[in-house]
């Protein structure tokens, strides 16, 4: 690692945490509030038994691979969605300005934890190298700029200075999220939901888009029945007595029935579902207001 001393800070410190104007250094409380709020992926990390299905290691592509992919660079001011990718959009979050100092890191990282009791400083670690892996060439880093990913006033030189240290990083120097790379949000929905009893992150806040998504697997199994009843029907046909389909049919018409109407019902009964929900939500948020 570069050894960097406190005149080499690209972010000088003065009173309050840079980039933060109401948050004064002397509150120790309320910095370390700032970071937990700014660093901390406890979300993911209480899903951590998941992401090895959601994600690899270190499978970041760097910010010019990631228009190759055809995805739109979303900023995010959540760590918790950083990196996080949903089908044409990855969401990325800008560096604090406060970890441009290294005083500041050296400082109030150490003594810093979430609201698990963790500490805060392998979250900054791994979180900075990730950007060692998105910005790669100057033609990242320039698209960074643009996105405003970084400040305006920091130059290539200065960058390669800065991220140096973070590129070698080891897994057991960063914090447990940072062990995979890109998360794929609709794995890590469906396995939430499976094992936790909800999603991680809706993406879908509109029931019309919602329900949208059942159309085509709905078109792909009753084309598939009305395919196989249509066959039923000719092989019934073909013979005087039904042959061997007379008896397939008594056991698969009254199936294609109940998943016909297990359809129908599902639905409406989903629709029923949520609104109940939300009425529960409201009730049990709001009662205590008048």
């Amino acid at each position: 690692m570069s050894q960097w001393s406190a005149d080499d800070d690209l972010v000088r410190l003065e009173r309050t945490v840079p980039g933060q104007p109401l948050i004064l250094l002397e509150d120790l409380t309320a910095v370390n509030q700032f970071l937990s709020r700014e660093l901390s992926t406890l979300r993911l990390r209480r899903r951590d038994a998941i992401l090895f299905v959601t994600s690899k290691p270190d499978n970041i592509s760097s910010l010019h691979h990631q228009a190759f992919k055809g995805r739109k660079i979303c900023i995010t001011e959540r760590v918790d969605l950083h990196l996080v990718w949903y089908y044409d959009r990855i969401f990325i979050k800008p560096i604090p300005k406060c970890l441009f100092s290294r005083t500041f890191r050296e400082t109030f990282l150490p003594h810093a934890k979430d609201f698990d009791g963790d500490h805060v400083a392998p979250e900054a670690d791994g979180f900075l190298k990730s950007y060692s892996m998105l910005i790669v060439h100057e033609s990242d880093f320039d698209l960074a700029k643009e996105l405003r990913l970084l400040p305006q006033w920091i130059d290539w030189v200065a960058w390669c200075h800065f991220i140096h240290e973070f590129q070698c990083l080891r897994a057991k120097h960063v914090a447990q999220r940072y062990h995979y790379g890109e998360i794929r949000l609709t794995r890590l929905n469906f396995f939430s939901c499976l094992l936790y009893g909800s999603s991680y992150e809706e993406m879908q806040h509109n029931y019309a888009i919602y329900f949208a998504r059942f159309g085509a697997p709905y078109v792909f199994v009753f084309g598939a029945i009305t395919v196989l009843l249509t066959a039923l029907q000719t092989g019934l046909a073909a013979y005087d007595d039904g042959g061997m389909y007379r008896g397939i049919a008594v056991k698969f018409v009254p199936f294609t029935c109940m998943v016909t109407m297990a359809g129908l019902l599902l639905l409406p009964l989903l629709c029923l579902f949520f609104q109940l929900k939300e009425l529960f939500l409201y009730n049990y948020r709001y009662r205590g207001i008048s």
